[in-house]
């Protein structure tokens, strides 16, 4: 069966066919327009996927006002969002269709007649207009949305302030899927903290800092652990008995041990890791209240003892 492809993309040869998206475009489709019809779910095959309506706008000026704030931005076209949409936007005449609009994330649109998608330069104003008409999820959406972004930058403010120096210098290539920036960052690394159990250490702390131990958990988070695989296990656990063996430091050996990837080859590494290492290790998450970590040392502490 072939993949549906939510794009509506055309071929190539097509595609550099068909005109940029443009305000002037847009206001040609808005000719005529005496009723906007905004339903569910987004648009296929130029077609709104649902048929359930969330607003009709019917009233001349707030049809001329609504074209006004879905304004493109026209610096900002020619993408693909690769959803179908959250919102489909019927433009009717009478009781004829003009165009059906793709609306995506209330940010974007598309329409199937031209070559990508365009970006909103009014989308903040567009989604209070729609509120103030009773449609108010597209807002909810967004002030949620902005509410999870700032979240978010907080959470990485406070992850990189607790990191290593050098990780900052590193920062957008870290937050990349592409990892060959690694090598230099160790070796920056190697240069800021040349001390190898204070290092093992800051990486440590720094994989410890989480709100999510073991899923759904950003991406940047795995800088630390890439490079602590790089030590050997009986130098991490030395490293931790000989420090202070605090709490920030028991959290990211916890997770590392506990680590899928780690776990894969932990039964030859057990005889490296204490038995007094697992009983930090036990308190740390018992105390944290971390169900899934108390497991995966109850699990660790077992296999130690069965080997």
């Amino acid at each position: 069966m072939p993949t549906l492809d939510l794009t509506n993309r055309k071929s190539l040869e097509e595609h550099n066919k068909l005109p940029k998206p443009s305000n002037e475009g847009l206001a040609k489709l808005f000719d005529g327009v005496n009723k906007v019809v905004i339903k569910d779910n987004g648009v296929y095959e130029h077609r709104a996927m649902s048929d359930k309506i969330l607003l009709i706008i019917s009233q001349a000026d707030k049809i001329q006002k609504f074209n006004e704030l879905l304004a493109i931005d026209e610096n900002n076209t020619g993408f693909y969002c690769m959803c179908s949409g959250t919102y489909a936007i019927e433009l009717y005449s009478d009781d004829q269709i003009n165009a059906t609009i793709g609306f995506h994330h209330g940010v974007s649109i598309r329409y199937h007649k031209w070559n990508g998608d365009a970006g909103l330069s009014k989308s903040d104003d567009l989604l209070t207009f729609l509120a103030d008409l009773g449609f108010t999820k597209p807002l909810e959406d967004r002030i949620k949305e902005k509410r999870n972004m700032e979240e978010d930058r907080v959470a990485e403010r406070k992850w990189l302030d607790i990191a290593p120096q050098s990780f900052k210098k590193y920062w957008s290539k870290i937050n990349n899927p592409d990892n060959s920036f690694l090598t230099s960052l160790i070796n920056d690394l190697n240069i800021e903290i040349p001390d190898r159990q204070k290092q093992i250490i800051a990486l440590l702390q720094t994989f410890g800092r989480t709100d999510n131990f073991w899923t759904a958990y950003p991406s940047y988070e795995e800088v630390s652990n890439d490079i602590l695989k790089t030590f050997e296990t009986k130098e991490i656990i030395s490293a931790y008995l000989n420090s202070d063996r605090n709490y920030k430091t028991r959290k990211g050996l916890g997770r590392f041990l506990c680590s899928f990837e780690f776990k894969k080859k932990r039964e030859k590494q057990l005889k490296y890791i204490e038995q007094e290492v697992i009983d930090d290790l036990k308190k740390c998450f018992n105390h944290l209240n971390e169900k899934r970590g108390i497991d995966e040392i109850a699990q660790l502490n077992r296999d130690k003892n069965s080997s």
